[in-house]
């Protein structure tokens, strides 16, 4: 019996090496398929296309394995938060802005969506008070000087032009007169600048959005993250893990010797 039980210990033992070991190379696997589809789709976004399917359909897995390939690179860069990825120029518009001046603002600049935003008084929270009282070691109206009281654009809402199709058009709706705020979507899902991609990807896709207003430890807007941009970081980093696979290459050669 106890013979049994320290074979059947050793086979636990063995599966669990083996899939260690086969997870790093399907890593490796899949370096190689996105630098050959990048190399051999000449002006053609096939890579990136690629990417975009896996990061629709299975974002955590994907993310999760980029992450874990700049395990394996002693000098690998230390890995993106929003706020490094994120567009920073955003054109928004305020609530009370009229739906027909929204609406030539999206044509003119080809865009789909718009942030609302509004302007409101900064107001620290307690925490924050408490924090800037011992940095500034009696100097608290100096310290809070700089931000207490200052104004900050903070999202309220989403107008897309479906919005203006559907709320505006099929209600019969003036353009004049309407407001956005009437028809915007209020209180939008943010992600801090702070945050990691592979989280704020995965609330994109639980909650079904291609797009989030970034905002600082404020609240105030600083930028807007889209798939797109995700994508955007995935291309640029295929050349470490094509770095990452030659290093590799070289390393089974040297061992083989």
């Amino acid at each position: 019996m106890a013979e049994r039980q320290a074979l059947a210990q050793r086979k636990k033992a063995r599966k669990k090496k083996k899939k260690s070991r086969s997870y790093k190379g399907r890593a490796l696997l899949w370096i190689f398929l996105f630098m050959v589809a990048d190399e051999i789709t000449p002006g053609l976004p096939l890579a990136e296309v690629f990417l975009l399917a896996l990061l629709i359909f299975l974002p955590r897995w994907l993310l999760e394995m980029v992450h874990r390939v700049y395990e394996y690179m002693p000098d690998r860069q230390s890995w993106h938060t929003v706020g490094d990825i994120c567009k920073r120029d955003v054109i928004t518009v305020a609530p009370d802005a009229r739906a027909l001046e929204v609406a030539q603002l999206m044509r003119d600049e080809h865009l789909r969506s718009l942030i609302v935003v509004e302007a409101r008084p900064y107001v620290p929270e307690a925490e924050e008070v408490a924090e800037t009282e011992d940095k500034a070691a009696g100097k608290k109206g100096k310290a809070l000087a700089k931000t207490a009281g200052t104004s900050i654009q903070v999202p309220v809402g989403i107008v897309t032009d479906r919005d203006l199709a559907l709320r505006v058009e099929g209600q019969g709706l003036l353009w004049e007169d309407t407001l956005i705020e009437e028809i915007m979507t209020p209180d939008p899902v943010v992600a801090r600048a702070d945050q990691d991609v592979h989280a704020v990807v995965e609330k994109m896709r639980e909650i079904g959005a291609r797009q989030l207003p970034i905002v600082d430890e404020r609240g105030h807007l600083i930028g807007t993250l889209s798939l797109d941009d995700t994508i955007a970081m995935l291309s640029h980093s295929l050349d470490d893990m094509v770095e990452l696979l030659q290093r590799e290459i070289q390393r089974e050669a040297e061992v083989s010797r």
